[in-house]
């Protein structure tokens, strides 16, 4: 996934020899050990990863996707070409409690609005909210999409400038990078391993061992801290000018276990959602194939002519959410070798990979 794959990137990029080992290719997007990465909406927004240095790692991550926005049409990337990485207007509605302060002036009571969320605070992402009032008059002024269900459903919207990029594409930067890269060293697919002890007799001739293995870590490392967070998408061809990224997790449309969403990336839009701790089925049940259906009608059915939206894929992928926070450091417990495991990121994986990838090659460097 993006994790193992940022990381390999980043010991290349300061001197390091590095292999991959994986248990399946690196851009698969189905099978028990397919990676959730490839799959994925790829926005940037920290996802179901309770640990108190996402924020750091997010912003780190952030300055790398801004670089890339601003290089890009250098790259050759222009209107004809969906661009891998891209920022565009996300809406998060809500129905927040009414509250208000007094003022000491007037002896008025003044309405208060929420502050915004600590990863929103960089001006760069314009993050701002807006009554529904104002959302629809801002629907025409910047272009944005605003379904009829949010305006009748919710009182107010948070927006902000979501940077979101195209996960194959950027997977398949990443992987021709270190294949092309003088101290790049084998990618070895379909290779399981059972236990630690397994990788360790694999692993004789190398210094360092970073376990980037996600929710495989739940059984190599018999961690009981881990557990799978499901999710589902539906995948439609995007349509010229459609570039509105919409998360509902509040009801009475959206909740916790069955967000309702649609992101724009590259050339398709991924209509989710679901999050199921525990659930592990590998296929998509055809009562979540109706309800993503209908979540695709809602978001998308009105935006421009009405015509319908074609189909073109769907995912199902296991989000490696670990209680406790990541697992990022070195492992003392291994005692035959340097072991630093890297796992347990939610769903954060495109907005934390760069920030764990620079503190696990600090971490190597120091030690």
């Amino acid at each position: 996934g993006i994790l193992g794959l940022r990381t390999a990137t980043q010991l290349l990029r300061n001197g390091h020899k590095v292999t991959i080992r994986s248990a399946a290719a690196p851009l698969a997007v189905s099978g028990k050990a397919a990676p959730a990465s490839p799959g994925a909406g790829g926005l940037w927004m920290p996802f179901h990863c309770d640990d108190e240095r996402v924020e750091k790692w997010a912003k780190h991550q952030l300055e790398e996707y801004l670089e890339m926005i601003a290089v890009q049409p250098m790259l050759g990337f222009n209107n004809s070409s969906p661009s891998p990485y891209t920022q565009i207007t996300s809406l998060l509605p809500s129905n927040p409690p009414s509250t208000s302060v007094k003022s000491a002036d007037t002896g008025t009571y003044i309405p208060t609005t929420s502050p915004p969320p600590s990863w929103a605070t960089d001006p760069r992402l314009n993050y701002q909210t807006l009554n529904m009032h104002q959302l629809d008059w801002q629907k025409d002024v910047a272009k944005i999409h605003v379904p009829s269900a949010l305006l009748s459903s919710y009182t107010d919207c948070a927006t902000f400038e979501a940077p979101i990029v195209d996960s194959p594409k950027i997977l398949q930067s990443h992987l021709k990078f270190f294949t092309n890269h003088e101290n790049g060293g084998d990618i070895v697919a379909d290779t399981h391993y059972p236990s630690i002890d397994s990788i360790l007799l694999d692993s004789t001739e190398h210094d360092v061992i970073v376990n980037c293995t996600g929710y495989g870590s739940a059984s190599l490392m018999s961690d009981a801290s881990m557990t799978s967070g499901r999710g589902c998408l539906k995948y439609f061809r995007r349509k010229p000018h459609f570039n509105t990224c919409i998360l509902i997790d509040d009801p009475p449309i959206g909740c916790d276990e069955r967000p309702v969403y649609c992101i724009p990336r590259g050339d398709l839009v991924a209509v989710g959602g679901f999050y199921l701790e525990g659930d592990e089925e590998p296929n998509m049940r055809p009562e979540e194939r109706e309800i993503l259906e209908e979540n695709a009608q809602m978001l998308l059915g009105e935006f421009g002519d009405g015509s319908k939206w074609e189909e073109v894929g769907e995912w199902v992928g296991l989000r490696p959410v670990r209680n406790g926070g990541v697992k990022l450091g070195v492992n003392e417990d291994i005692t035959q070798t340097k072991w630093v495991d890297c796992y347990g990121h939610g769903g954060s994986g495109w907005t934390v990979a760069s920030g764990c990838a620079e503190e696990i090659a600090s971490i190597i460097e120091e030690s």
